[in-house]
Parts: structure tokens; C-alpha cells; sequence
């Protein structure tokens, strides 16, 4: 049996189809509110998905009524990740560590989201506040249904959000946008979403929303994946690099890889004989 097929999560399901793999968060009835089965379910999936050497492009999507609500606070009620109470005979010391490793579970499933080889597409719809949208900002491309609403809810709660959107959202809007959304903790819709250039378009429904964005992840995967891949990596590093650095590794990662692939023999065979190439990502 394949990693897909071997894959099991109460909080996350997975569909592949033509090289398009689809991770779908899948507590409907708690909005997907993000619980250890589900980031660490994010984890698995995400690792099924690209070990077994087919998907090119993946969809993140929710099942139910909204993306994703955030964190459970539920689960926070009832002593966080492990279920222990936090009015138990422990030391302040100690459940402040217990609080410090469930953030950083949960900051490591979402920067293994960001790290992903293959490009992510997030299909957004309903709610997408506190940890969703830490969710959204660590995906490549994001699509937007007009129902959706996305906000830093966590200054309205008392805490400063704490997984990611605070790193990726600014490099992803303009600092102003940024600010006022964290400050504010207030909710934006679709519309101001992608007039800020937080989603790349908006879609009637989700149903709209995920075929929007399975269409995309389509015309992706029908590249040369090697190419995809590459690219992906050198906007990635490229944030942390001087330009003459980048220039230097984008030459490098040419010159080991695409250079000598089938796919760009296939690509210039393809073009002579009139035809669409068929890439092998070899």
C-alpha cells in the first residue's frame, strides 16, 4: 500500500486525483477549530501527499460551513493538548513549558505547510480567523469564496497571535494592512481580501472557490514538476538572500537540475512535433 493509502486522521482527509492532491480539514462540526489531531494530521498528510512521488500541486480546503475557526478554545477549557486541567497540583512553571511545547506543535505543522517541495493552493471559505489564517498565510496561492471573513482575532482575546501570521502575513500585504488587522482584531471580507492582496480572487461559493482552485493546481501540474519545484525553492530562499545571492543559488539549482532533466528534452521534443509535452518530473 502506498502513503496515501496508509494515511489515517481523525481531523484531516485526502483525495488525489491527476496529480493534484486535495488535504481537506475535516472537523465540520467545530468549524475545523485546529486540535492536535489536526495539525498534527496536517503533518501526516502533507507528508503522504508528497512521498508518494505523483502529486505536483496540492489544495487545502475545509469541509463544512468555514475554513477554519482557529484554535479550539474548548480544548484550552479543558487543559489543552493533553486534556489535563491547568487548575491542577502543577507549577506555574510547569504548565507554562506544557503551553510553550503545544505552541511550537503547532508552529512546526504550519512552517511543515510553508516548507512543502510542492506548491499549495488554500480554497478559502466561511470563517478563516486566528489560527486559519496562519493556516492561509503559510500556502503559495490563496482563492476566496464571497462568504469568506479572515481576521487576527487573538488581540480581541487577550494573546498575540503566535504561529505565523504575524511572520508571513507581511510579506504577503503591506505593512499598514498588516497592522491594522493585528491591532484591530477585526474581521475583513473577500472583497477586501483581495483588494489588499490577501487572496488572489473570489468566487461565488465554495463549490466555485475549490474548482477555481483545482483548475489552477491543474495548469501547474501540467509543468515540468523539477521546474515547478525549483521555482518554488528559489522564491522561498530569496526572502532571506541578497539578490546577487539568489541570481547565484537560481543558477546553481539550473544548472544541477533542469538543465539535465528529461522534462526539458520532452519540452523542446514537444514543441517540434506540434504537440503538449508530457512531463515525467525525471
Amino acid at each position: 500500500m502506498g502513503a496515501i493509502e496508509d494515511f489515517s486522521s481523525e481531523a484531516i482527509s485526502i483525495e488525489r486525483d491527476e496529480g493534484v492532491g486535495t488535504l481537506w480539514l475535516d472537523r465540520p462540526e467545530k468549524r475545523n477549530a485546529m486540535n492536535p489531531a489536526l495539525w498534527n494530521g496536517l503533518v501526516d498528510g502533507l507528508g503522504a501527499l508528497q512521498a508518494d512521488g505523483e502529486t505536483r500541486v496540492i489544495v487545502l480546503a475545509g469541509r463544512g460551513h468555514s475554513f477554519c475557526v482557529g484554535l479550539d478554545l474548548a480544548m484550552l477549557q479543558a487543559g489543552g493538548s493533553s486534556g489535563e486541567s491547568f487548575a491542577g497540583p502543577k507549577s506555574g512553571a510547569t504548565m507554562n513549558l506544557r503551553q510553550l511545547e503545544m505552541t511550537k506543535s503547532i508552529q512546526r505543522a504550519i512552517t511543515t505547510l510553508a516548507k512543502t517541495s510542492v506548491p499549495v493552493i488554500a480554497a478559502i471559505h466561511g470563517w478563516c480567523i486566528g489560527g486559519g489564517l496562519d493556516i492561509v498565510t503559510a500556502c503559495d496561492i490563496r482563492l476566496a469564496s464571497a462568504d469568506a471573513l479572515f481576521g487576527i482575532r487573538e488581540t480581541k482575546i487577550g494573546i498575540v497571535a503566535d504561529v505565523g501570521t504575524l511572520q508571513r502575513l507581511p510579506k504577503i500585504v503591506t505593512a499598514g494592512h498588516v497592522a491594522e488587522l493585528a491591532y484591530t482584531g477585526k474581521d475583513i471580507d473577500a472583497k477586501r481580501a483581495e483588494q489588499i492582496g490577501l487572496v488572489n480572487g473570489v468566487f461565488s461559493d465554495l463549490e466555485a472557490t475549490y474548482r477555481a482552485a483545482r483548475e489552477m493546481a491543474r495548469e501547474i501540474a501540467a509543468n515540468a514538476p523539477l521546474a515547478v519545484r525549483g521555482t518554488k525553492f528559489v522564491l522561498e530562499q530569496g526572502e532571506e538572500l541578497t539578490t546577487d545571492q539568489s541570481l547565484l543559488l537560481n543558477g546553481i539549482w539550473t544548472m544541477i537540475t533542469t538543465l539535465n532533466s528529461n522534462d526539458l528534452q520532452e519540452a523542446m521534443k514537444s514543441f517540434v512535433e506540434k504537440r503538449p509535452p508530457e512531463f515525467t518530473g525525471s
